[in-house]
């Protein structure tokens, strides 16, 4: 956690989700299934972004798959996932490629490989940490709101770039 996976999302969705005629963004998958009526919540999410379907219209878990399927299927299509932590989310959803229009794309964003795996996703990319210069300029620019490091805060500066090893959302 803290690695930047819903940041990047949220910065590739905003550049290419012009270039799809379908968008949806579900951020917090997780607790969006836990709080609101599980997949059909979540379901229904995902109809209002890409389609702005009516939710009163969708009765149960079955009704909204039948229409993610049907309305979907000639749409190129972008959907986000964010925080998916358990693969019967994915599975409940029932939202699958080969369902959407040529070109969409799904991209499921997890703390858990495992679970992209057991879905059977094309491709899996780790964020990386951030290198020592990226994580020098991030402290500098949040810390001091400058490029370099003030001269009285080098050994602290030295001591968090250490302590950290990396983590955009521990600097």
């Amino acid at each position: 956690g803290g690695v930047g996976k819903t940041t990047l999302a949220t910065v590739l969705y905003d550049r290419i989700s012009q270039q799809f005629v379908a968008c949806c963004f579900i951020d917090d998958v997780s607790k969006n299934y836990r709080l609101h009526d599980g997949p059909l919540g979540v379901q229904k999410q995902i109809l209002d972004q890409t389609l702005g379907q009516d939710n009163h219209q969708i009765h149960n878990h079955y009704n909204a798959t039948n229409l993610i399927r049907c309305r979907l299927c000639h749409q190129k299509a972008l959907m986000i996932l964010d925080n998916v932590d358990h693969i019967e989310q994915l599975e409940k959803i029932a939202v699958h490629r080969e369902w959407l229009g040529a070109g969409s794309r799904i991209i499921i964003i997890s703390r858990d490989e495992h679970i992209l795996k057991q879905y059977g996703v094309d491709a899996v990319y780790q964020v990386p940490l951030l290198d020592s210069t990226n994580s020098l300029q991030l402290l500098c620019r949040k810390a001091f709101k400058l490029d370099h490091i003030l001269n009285s805060y080098e050994g602290l500066v030295k001591y968090i770039l250490n302590y950290v090893n990396g983590l955009p959302l521990a600097l």
